[in-house]
């Protein structure tokens, strides 16, 4: 996937409003990417070429990147919504009925480089960050960055969630949850999915990994392949499967 045009850099559910045809794109575009564990490494050498990128651009602090990957088959007219819970605090994104998603009330939260510019993957609830103070010059940096490089399959655009919180990514049937590792039992990281940065002494820094693909101690899913999956409909069903299976802490 590469950008082949030249216009203004207009992404949809970051600096541009939503319709229904931009979700069920996002359906297409997750359903190709592969799982975390088949891609490949992202070189330090690029994440650091890439901090001084969002840092010269004032875009750090809002966006950082993202491991591109996909985890489950997303059906048919539904998209990834995630939205923010407390107590404990988490992000559960789940596949949504398109047809049932606020447009005015939802961003991108996950973005890829297509054929057409950057298009969200996975969606958030609530209004889109201000991006006032970011260059103008960001967005066809980050294209050209990611083209030159052959990335733009591996590396995606993230708006990053501001707690300091580091976080660890478990998989649920057709959602995944971020938990605070803090509040977790028997996970252990698998592979670090996210990255942000910063300014330190007036460099360009890497922060110290905040999101990561967590994984069973034991090796087994969270919830065993076969076995009747729980009722998760709710956050609440969510939390009370977790500490049913020893993850969550109670």
């Amino acid at each position: 996937m590469a950008y082949r045009g030249a216009k203004s850099f207009d992404v949809p559910g970051l600096n541009k409003p939503l319709t229904v045809q931009d979700l069920e794109e996002s359906r297409n575009i997750y359903n190709v990417l592969p799982t975390d564990s088949q891609q490949p490494e992202i070189l330090q050498s690029h994440i650091n070429n890439l901090a001084a990128l969002f840092v010269r651009n004032r875009a750090d602090g809002i966006l950082g990147i993202h491991l591109a990957h996909a985890h489950f088959a997303v059906p048919a007219n539904t998209a990834i919504l995630g939205a923010n819970y407390d107590k404990p605090y988490c992000r559960w994104a789940k596949t949504t009925a398109i047809q049932t998603i606020d447009l005015s009330n939802v961003h991108g939260h996950i973005f890829v480089l297509t054929d057409h510019g950057f298009h969200p993957y996975e969606y958030q609830t609530g209004p889109s960050p201000d991006l006032s103070e970011v260059n103008s010059t960001f967005l066809p940096e980050l294209a050209d960055y990611l083209n030159t490089n052959n990335l733009s399959t591996l590396v995606g655009l993230q708006i990053i969630d501001q707690s300091p919180a580091h976080v660890f990514e478990l998989i649920l049937p057709l959602a995944t949850v971020m938990l605070d590792v803090l509040d977790l039992n028997g996970c252990v990281p698998a592979r670090q999915t996210g990255w942000k940065f910063e300014v330190e002494n007036g460099e360009p820094r890497v922060c110290k990994s905040n999101e990561t693909h967590g994984r069973n101690a034991n090796g087994h899913d969270i919830f065993n392949e076969g076995a009747p999956h729980p009722k998760l409909e709710t956050y609440q069903d969510v939390k009370n499967a977790l500490v049913n299976t020893g993850i969550l802490c109670a």
